[in-house]
């Protein structure tokens, strides 16, 4: 169950308080100025008296934060001061004023709100008796506490009462009302976190059971082809050359399952590869002159784009995987006598991208859509992590990897990770033309 705040000292900042207060007291003092200028200035006493409540007020509204924090105690202990210090003010200056009639009482109302907001509704009523109290003291004071009393002060004083009060329980009930939905909002969105981690964890449990699936029925072919060769090669029923084609089978299946297994492990595992900075052009080159032997074979054309400084942050070895990876597709997906563009641009300050573009026949749609899943494959003999590992290695060096283009003759692959600043001026080499 989460903590719970109050609603004052959640959502209402003592510096909004402090300038409430200071707005008031300031327009109740001009409206002083304004109507008393034909008569006579306000005693010095009131400018002084203003001076230091205002003076109080900016030193809350530029220090709320270290003044009251988030505890409900503290932040309660000061509004008890604020509160009592506005009261004494609209007495102190009803009385400095030197005159019947005084509008410093509206002011407090002030001290009603707050007390609605910090506290429960006995203490808000009781402040608002403070302040009636105040209010009808005044009516004694101004008379000099001889009766009978004016009663235009009377029903004045009576209005202003009245006002306390209703307007404190009204805005008493409105903060009870609004911290009871913080409450159920908070206590929602606890339930929800919950659940969503609930279904995370859940989900994480499927995903390990359908790998562990995938990998069951992966492993199991080779696993029986492989006892079932052993078996007939112990048998002394088979010729001699048969016992040893099943020897040459079993252990073809174990190099299989082998690759497999190690597939597995580079696609499962986070691994703790260490990352340096990398010349993107000498990492594509390396690729490039790899698989030329397997291009000729198929007298294709490799086109590489290159920029003059092109560099990275990440692991050789496993960039290394994920093009080999991609440019050995390409290969086998392009016609004879075609063409493979591999280019390499940075897009921007921080991003450089890698786009490997064949020709061919478009990848179908509904291979398309899973090709990035692991041990889906539409190849013969594949073991449908190739993609999946390229993917993971990429997602570590906080890159993307996405087929961008899927039409035919221009089927493209994109690498796009994290760049060290480079120039964005792009040489054309032609590395072998066949």
């Amino acid at each position: 169950m989460p903590h719970r705040f109050s609603f004052a000292s959640t959502f209402v900042n003592r510096s909004i308080i402090g300038s409430v207060y200071l707005a008031v007291l300031l327009i109740f003092f001009a409206a002083q100025m304004l109507f008393t200028t034909f008569l006579t200035l306000p005693p010095l006493s009131v400018f002084l008296l203003v001076a230091f409540a205002s003076s109080l007020r900016l030193i809350e509204i530029f220090y709320a934060e270290q003044i009251v924090t988030k505890d409900e105690s503290r932040s309660q202990r000061f509004a008890v001061s604020s509160i009592a210090w506005t009261l004494v003010l609209a007495l102190l200056l009803a009385v400095l004023t030197r005159q019947p009639d005084t509008h410093y009482f509206g002011m407090l109302i002030l001290p009603v709100l707050e007390a609605a907001i910090y506290f429960s509704f006995a203490i808000t009523l009781l402040i608002s008796a403070a302040a009636s109290a105040v209010s009808l003291f005044w009516v004694a004071y101004a008379a000099n506490f001889s009766p009978p009393f004016q009663s235009g002060e009377i029903l004045e004083a009576s209005t202003l009462v009245l006002v306390y009060f209703i307007v404190g329980c009204l805005v008493w009930l409105l903060v009870h009302m609004l911290r009871d939905r913080e409450e159920q909002l908070r206590q929602q969105l606890y339930d929800l976190e919950a659940t969503r981690s609930k279904l995370i964890e859940e989900e994480k449990l499927a995903a390990i059971g359908r790998l562990a699936s995938a990998v069951a029925h992966e492993i199991r072919n080779p696993v029986a082809i492989i006892s079932s060769a052993l078996e007939t090669a112990a048998s002394a029923s088979f010729a001699s050359r048969e016992r040893e084609e099943m020897s040459r089978i079993a252990g073809m299946e174990a190099k299989r399952l082998e690759k497999l297994t190690t597939d597995f492990l580079s696609y499962a595992g986070p691994g703790n590869a260490s990352f340096q900075q990398l010349d993107a052009t000498a990492l594509v080159g390396y690729i490039v002159s790899i698989v030329q032997p397997q291009a000729l074979q198929k007298d294709l054309q490799i086109e590489v784009k290159m920029c003059d400084t092109c560099c990275v942050y990440g692991n050789e070895g496993q960039l290394q995987q994920v093009l080999l990876n991609l440019m050995r597709n390409a290969i086998e997906a392009s016609p004879q006598s075609g063409s493979i563009l591999i280019a390499v641009v940075n897009q921007s300050r921080k991003a450089l991208q890698i786009r490997i573009e064949n020709a061919g026949p478009a990848i179908p749609r509904r291979v398309a859509d899973h090709i990035f899943e692991p041990f889906f494959t539409a190849k013969e003999g594949g073991t449908g992590l190739g993609l999946a590992i390229a993917r993971s290695i990429v997602d570590r060096h906080h890159g993307e990897l996405h087929l961008e283009r899927n039409d035919t003759d221009h089927i493209v692959f994109t690498i796009r990770v994290p760049s060290i600043d480079g120039e964005d001026t792009v040489q054309t080499h032609i590395v072998r033309e066949l």
